[in-house]
């Protein structure tokens, strides 16, 4: 069993200065094409697009690009993408029509209230793909292959600095994931809140192992006592048409005093309860960046959306929020070119009252108290015995915020 990592651009402040020879102006770039990135541009077209017709968006990699992502799509990024004129159904994409929460394999399970199905599983090379495609008809204008490598923030505008030349802009809007280099200049002596996650696509167990049904998903929390805050999935899922599980591991760390547990042990031993030895597969990890609803979520003339800002910490779900934070940029940009205010100096409170924010706080709020009961016997109860009650709690908490949210 082997364990590759992305690889992220580090920034530091101290080493940055400004450039001369710029290429372009611009008046918003958007760093980053993923999800985020790409919903803020789209609610800009869609709300002034004669902003958005002077906006660019950058790209350090090409589309279709690798991405790890479990590929969850919940009932909130439908509804997100409704507003859109959007229709998911032309990505490629496997049905899950349940959602089991389990302990050593026994719990509850669970699909959306108003929806017939749990969520949709989808790979995130061809999800993004898909959306930079419409950004693109859409008119918006996207450079691939040009990593944001610097920045330097003045008075009058923000200096980008990237492989293939320099750019200049009024604001600029952080997408650029985890360990995002827009949010080193809002936050740069921030506490860490990243969560470890593992990643594998392998094909579906047959014979003497007992698999999962070809139609549903699992989270199996049996690794808590072990010191994993968080979970392992099986998701139904496909490649190129054909058939595929997705397995993973998630270590949320949001008690960050505790003691860690081994995450490719915890993942080797749930998956090999399944058939799967550690030579079926290779790990590929990836961090994620949680919610911190105090944490700045703007700088004058810069702003963070996505995982650059913070996503779900109890499950490390970011497609839903990467949509309600395009929408809350994109109504924070037309506001400030409108009044020539580029303080962002509300974009926070935006956020926090937002029905993303209080949702995402909800989350914080659960994680803490299901990720730190560590006795066994207190993890059989939440899941074998309380499923009444965690059902609606989901629904009303965790899910379905965009049927309350703001999309302007």
């Amino acid at each position: 069993m082997q364990v590759s990592g992305r690889n992220e651009q580090r920034f530091h402040p101290d080493e940055v200065s400004m450039p001369a020879n710029i290429i372009a102006d611009y008046e918003v770039i958007i760093a980053g094409a993923g999800p985020a990135g790409l919903a803020t541009g789209l609610h800009l077209m869609r709300r002034a697009p004669g902003l958005a017709g002077r906006t660019l968006i950058l790209e350090k990699a090409r589309h279709p690009r690798p991405k790890l992502c479990a590929g969850g799509l919940l009932p909130d990024v439908f509804n997100a993408l409704e507003v859109l004129d959007l229709d998911v159904n032309e990505v490629p994409h496997v049905r899950t029509n349940w959602a089991n929460f389990v302990y050593q394999e026994r719990g509850f399970r669970m699909h959306a209230i108003d929806r017939d199905f749990a969520f949709y599983v989808i790979r995130r090379n061809e999800f993004d793909a898909w959306l930079a495609t419409k950004a693109r008809e859409r008119g918006l204008e996207i450079h691939e292959e040009t990593a944001v490598t610097g920045m330097h923030v003045a008075a009058d505008g923000v200096t980008v600095e990237t492989a293939r030349g320099v750019y200049r802009a009024k604001a600029v809007v952080g997408a650029d994931g985890a360990l995002s280099i827009v949010r080193r200049h809002v936050m740069p002596r921030e506490p860490t809140r990243v969560a470890r996650t593992l990643e594998v696509v392998v094909p579906p167990r047959t014979g003497e192992a007992p698999p999962h049904p070809a139609d549903e998903a699992t989270f199996e929390f049996c690794e808590i006592p072990g010191g994993i805050q968080g979970y392992v999935w099986d998701f139904p899922t496909q490649v190129n048409g054909e058939p595929m599980r997705c397995w993973g591991i998630y270590d949320s760390r949001i008690d960050t005093g505790a003691s860690r547990g081994n995450l490719p042990e915890a993942l080797a031993r749930v998956m090999a309860r399944h058939g799967y030895g550690p030579d079926d597969y290779t790990l590929e990890s990836h961090p994620v960046r949680w919610f911190n609803p105090r944490a700045a979520f703007s700088a004058p003339r810069l702003l963070l959306v996505g995982d650059a800002a913070g996503v779900d910490v109890i499950f490390g779900e970011g497609l839903s929020p990467a949509f309600g934070y395009g929408a809350l940029a994109a109504g924070a940009l037309i506001d400030a070119f409108a009044a020539g205010d580029f303080t962002f100096a509300d974009y926070g409170d935006r956020v926090r009252q937002s029905s993303l924010g209080r949702a995402l706080q909800w989350r914080v709020d659960a994680a803490r108290r299901i990720y730190t009961l560590r006795r066994p016997q207190l993890q059989r109860l939440l899941w074998r015995r309380m499923g009444f009650l965690m059902r609606p709690f989901v629904n009303t908490f965790l899910i379905n915020w965009t049927k309350r949210f703001p999309w302007g």
